[in-house]
């Protein structure tokens, strides 16, 4: 009786994982059905909301569904992220985030999103470089740098855009792999920390790629993030080509969905945003934005999420960064 009550068990658990599959199938075959959401966490008119624009449009054409686009701005993009982890899992509802959604649960004790159990990668739209840029008068190599701010360290100082930025966590490890003390000065905004750097308020600072394009008759650009070369800037050399370690990490564009959407929808998506992507004339939109194109499958932009959490939370740790 033990056995035939088992396998009665095993047999009803089968048939509910076929139905479930079955169904979670069924409705990637007729996805979408209606129109589709994609929450933008920053206000109109930034990057991610251009990106965001760009993307949405050409998914909309392709997926003949419109997509609307839908700001909701807040506590660092945590508003927005916070809407789209709670919205039904079901694929019309997704998030525009940013390499700031993993660092907000390592700075914020109170982060109300976390973006590996509540939300689902669908793919990585672009990456944001960052560049150590210095005034126009300041020194012509990385490694010349160096060698003044170690002999002269009162004169010298590294700007970033904001607290718990990436902005002021490459300048920690700029400083504790280049074995430097540096004042590291924030700025609420790359904006600011452009003025003040051309001001030469502070020596140097890590800008992100779209505000430094704005500025490269101003300023001299020394080392680039990520592990390729910029090709508006073939000559200048990334940090691991001149010996420094985990600078690899970029900012990052990427689109996410609420945790537990089928699978079959989420393949769908991502393989339809990275087509667009791919596709010269949104490649070349993208580009002009100063930001790189890319264009993924899940599992790529999840391993980028967990190398952001990794490194950058090491520095965090280290340097008991909190924000309130």
């Amino acid at each position: 009786m033990r056995f035939l009550s088992l396998a009665k068990l095993c047999l009803s658990l089968g048939l509910a994982t076929m139905a479930a599959t079955s169904l979670a199938q069924g409705s990637a075959a007729t996805f979408p059905a209606k129109p589709i959401t994609l929450v933008v966490p920053y206000p109109a008119g930034g990057v991610a909301d251009q990106t965001a624009r760009v993307v949405g449009q050409k998914l909309q054409d392709s997926l003949r569904q419109p997509v609307i686009i839908e700001n909701r701005t807040g506590a660092g993009g945590m508003v927005g992220a916070r809407a789209v982890a709670r919205a039904p899992a079901d694929g019309y509802t997704i998030l525009l985030g940013v390499s700031g959604l993993v660092l907000q649960p390592l700075l914020v004790r109170s982060a109300t999103v976390d973006p590996f159990k509540e939300l689902a990668p669908i793919t990585l739209i672009a990456r944001l470089p960052l560049l150590l840029a210095v005034p126009k008068s300041g020194p012509t190599s990385l490694e010349e740098f160096v060698r003044q701010a170690k002999a002269n360290p009162s004169q010298f100082s590294i700007g970033n855009y904001g607290v718990g930025t990436p902005s002021q966590l490459l300048s920690i490890m700029l400083n504790q792999q280049a074995g430097l003390d540096l004042p590291l000065v924030a700025f609420q905004g790359s904006a600011p920390l452009a003025t003040n750097l051309i001001g030469q308020q502070v020596s140097a600072g890590f800008l992100d790629s779209v505000t430094a394009r704005q500025f490269t008759e101003k300023f001299r650009f020394l080392a680039v993030t990520g592990t390729r070369r910029l090709p508006g800037l073939p000559e200048l050399r990334n940090f691991r080509e001149l010996g420094y370690r985990s600078f690899e990490q970029d900012g990052w564009l990427g689109i996410l969905a609420p945790a537990g959407t089928p699978t079959p929808i989420i393949t769908k998506l991502s393989n339809e945003m990275a087509r667009i992507i791919a596709t010269p004339e949104v490649s070349a939109k993208i580009e002009r934005m100063g930001i790189s194109p890319v264009g993924s499958t899940p599992e790529e932009l999840l391993s980028v999420m967990r190398s952001d959490t990794e490194v950058y939370g090491k520095v965090i740790r280290s340097a008991n960064i909190q924000l309130n």
